[in-house]
């Protein structure tokens, strides 16, 4: 698997059938949860079962693919942790860039080296 392509087994341990998660696969996954965020079927914090049901039909129709609820709940909460991540890492810092053609954010090497220093003494501690 490259940086753009994941897979998630169905089920905590399970040997369930793996979801392939290429940078389409995901884009069109938000696309449809945006769509049902704004037709209400998100209520608070959670889809509603006609959201959940609507998603896995409308990826399915779209990709081709066979997911079930689980494989998409899956990836709904790796995308949450890596935005979370993201919001961390980038917080209320200013002066940073994105590069397009790394896909990264474009930040000076001493920005770079003060963040690196924080996750270590996270991970160590």
């Amino acid at each position: 698997m490259n940086k753009f392509t994941s897979s998630e087994s169905v089920g905590s341990g399970s040997r369930g059938s793996k979801a392939i998660w290429d940078s389409q696969s995901v884009e069109i996954f938000c696309d449809l949860c945006i769509k049902e965020v704004e037709q209400g079927h998100r209520p608070r914090t959670h889809f509603t079962k006609v959201g959940w049901d609507n998603l896995v039909k409308n990826f399915n129709k779209t990709t081709g693919k066979e997911y079930n609820k689980v494989q998409l709940k899956n990836r709904w909460d790796t995308l949450k942790n890596d935005w979370k991540l993201w919001r961390d890492l980038v917080g209320k810092e200013t002066g940073l860039g994105w590069n397009a053609k790394l896909k990264n954010i474009d930040a000076s090497e001493k920005w770079w080296h003060r963040k690196l220093q924080v996750c270590m003494v996270v991970t160590t501690s």
